[in-house]
Order: C-alpha cells, then structure tokens, then sequence
C-alpha cells in the first residue's frame, strides 16, 4: 500500500493571519531543507481538533500535549519531531507553557481566589490549556474550600476566540485560556485582548508539540526534526523564527508527557466543570 500524501496544519497557533503566514514561512523552509513535499490543509473550527489528529500523513503539525499522551498510552504510534521554545522571557528558555485565568477589565477581583462563586467558562473536554490544566488548579482549591468552586460553569466554547467573545459578552465572568496563544495574540492582535485582563496561572507544563502521526515513516520525521533545527543556526532560520516567536526548536521528550495524563486522574472535580 502507497505511504499517504504528507500534511501538515498550525491551527492550534494560527492567532491571527500574521501568525499564520510566519507559522507556514518557518515549516515551508523546513519541509525544503528536508527534501519533504508537505502540504497545509486548512483545517479550523468547528471542525474538533481531533479530527485533525487523526489525518492519514500527518507530518509535522501541532498536537495538544495531554491529547498525546493520552495517545501514548492507548498505543497509538504518534511521533515526536519538535518543541517549540517561545521567545519571551517568562518562558525562561524552556519548552514550557502554562494557562492564563482571564476576567474583564472591569471585575473586581485581582487573583483567581477572588473570582470564586462567579461564573466560569470551559473551552473544550479535549485540551491541556483550555481543560485540564485549570481543573488541576482548581481541583487543589477545591480541595481547601469546598465545592462547588463557581455559580455556573458553561461550554464548550471551542477555541481560545470563543472564550474571549464569551467573557466579553458577559457570557461568563472567568475563563483559562493557553497563556502561549495570548502572548501571540498580543504579537499578533493585541485588540483581540481589549477589555480582558489576568489574574493568575496554572502551572507551567511542557508545551504542545509538533508530531507525526501513525503511518508516516519514522525517517520522514527524523529529517523534519533536524532541518527544524538546522532553522536555530544560521541568519535566514533565525529571521523566521523571530518572525513566528520562537526562540528555537528542541527535540521533545514523550515521557515528559506523562504527568499530563496523570493530572487527569487528579483533577476530576465534577462541581468545577
């Protein structure tokens, strides 16, 4: 049977068209130094994310890290060709991201504590940042304060768009939204923030990575990989890593990913969400 056609997709990033366009000038350079004929698919929402994921020749694209460590343990044979290391300083040059817990300007509280017995608004079931992630921390409040921690609790809202258009319209009073995708927007769009403010963060965990999914041979990846960072060393792939935000590639680690899943056994909270 013939090896399906290559794809590649940065939905999960694609803040805004600027972003975008610098997402695909950094993996177009690299499918070119890797001698790899791989298109981009357009692939947003409704859509669900895991529909993307599950494409035949996914070659490169972004996944969600607890979606693939789920995966891991049901042994599907996702592979790992790179992390992204942001550039800003509070990312402290690591392969890290953490979520940010968002309310309106105007609310009166000033740390996530304050903001409990309000409102709160969930992304989708199937993300780190948009789920697991803040269940984990609110999962310790619960712990000390009791349930239930909000008045309501609404969703999903499907994107990190979603969530912003919600707390604006007053849908909900506080959300968590992927803390790496609000530094891009403020890049990128920073009107898209108008209005919103934060007041507190998850921790910090390893960040989404770009994979290859079952079916793609594993030497595909592995020259991906190296022409990824072959973009760290010399003046044409550093401009388009700045262009995109990032400081650089490394290679990722799937046991890293290992506490993702746990946390999932941790935080199951039922009055949160």
């Amino acid at each position: 049977m013939p090896s399906p056609a290559l794809i590649t997709s940065t939905r999960m990033y694609d803040v805004a068209p600027a972003a975008r366009v610098a997402w695909h000038a950094v993996l177009a350079e690299a499918h070119r130094r890797a001698g790899l004929d791989v298109a981009f698919i357009e692939h947003g929402w409704p859509t669900p994310i895991g529909d993307l994921w599950a494409q035949p020749g996914l070659c490169g694209a972004f996944m969600c890290g607890w979606p693939y460590a789920k995966a891991l343990r049901e042994g599907l044979a996702y592979t790992a060709v790179a992390s992204v290391v942001p550039d800003w300083p509070s990312y402290d040059d690591q392969a890290r991201y953490r979520s940010v817990f968002l309310v309106r300007e105007d609310a009166p509280w000033t740390q996530l504590e304050d903001a409990l017995g309000s409102r709160y608004g969930w992304m989708v079931r199937d993300s780190q940042s948009g789920w697991n992630a803040p269940r984990r921390r609110l999962a310790a409040l619960a712990d000390t304060r009791g349930a239930p921690l909000f008045s309501a609790s609404t969703g999903p809202y499907g994107n990190p768009r979603g969530l912003l258009r919600g707390l604006r319209d007053s849908a909900f009073d506080v959300t968590a939204i992927d803390a790496w995708y609000v530094d891009l927007l403020r890049a990128h769009d920073p009107a898209a923030l108008e209005g919103v403010r934060g007041i507190g963060y998850t921790d910090w965990t390893c960040n989404p990575l770009l994979v290859s999914g079952p079916g793609v041979d594993s030497s595909v990846s592995t020259r991906l990989a190296d022409a990824l960072f072959s973009l760290n060393g010399d003046a044409p792939g550093m401009a388009l890593l700045r262009q995109a935000h990032v400081a650089r590639f490394v290679p990722a680690d799937p046991r890293a990913y290992d506490v993702l899943a746990a946390d999932e056994d941790i935080a199951r909270h039922p009055e949160i969400a």
